[in-house]
């Protein structure tokens, strides 16, 4: 997983996948699962259960750049979402930081995302809604009701 990465211009949105699975490893929260399609390893995605009656949360969701477009991001969506519904039918919401739709400035010109590059219109096509405000570092919390 730790070779695979997003588009150049999706690097502000999300932490690089070796990070992402070193604080796995220190996170009893933490569940990660690799996406493939067939043999072929095409992104992962990271949940935290802070609370697990009731809030889950998308820490990570990464489809390399080479295979996005394809659907694997949304079915990865869909799988967590009816694990969660299996495993906990009490659960009662489930949490994602995005970019804002106009995307985000940032003087770390890595941090910088653009409103094409935004993952905003993809989660609200998932029905997440914006349910804060911008946080410090101009992301927002978006969530769906379980």
């Amino acid at each position: 997983m730790a070779n695979l990465s997003p588009k150049d211009g999706q690097i502000g949105n999300l932490a690089a996948n070796v990070w992402s699975l070193c604080e796995s490893h220190y996170s009893e929260d933490a569940w990660v699962r690799a996406i493939h399609a067939d043999e072929t390893l095409v992104g992962m995605l990271m949940m935290a259960i802070w609370d697990p009656d009731e809030a889950y949360y998308i820490w990570r969701l990464m489809i390399d750049g080479r295979y996005q477009g394809l659907g694997y991001g949304r079915r990865a969506m869909v799988f967590a979402i009816a694990h969660i519904r299996q495993h906990n039918p009490r659960a009662k919401q489930l949490g994602v930081m995005s970019t804002p739709p106009e995307g985000k400035k940032s003087d770390n010109p890595p941090k910088t995302v653009k409103a094409e590059d935004s993952p905003y219109r993809f989660y609200q096509k998932l029905r997440f809604r914006q349910t804060a405000p911008p946080d410090e570092d101009g992301e927002i919390m978006m969530s769906i009701d379980l």
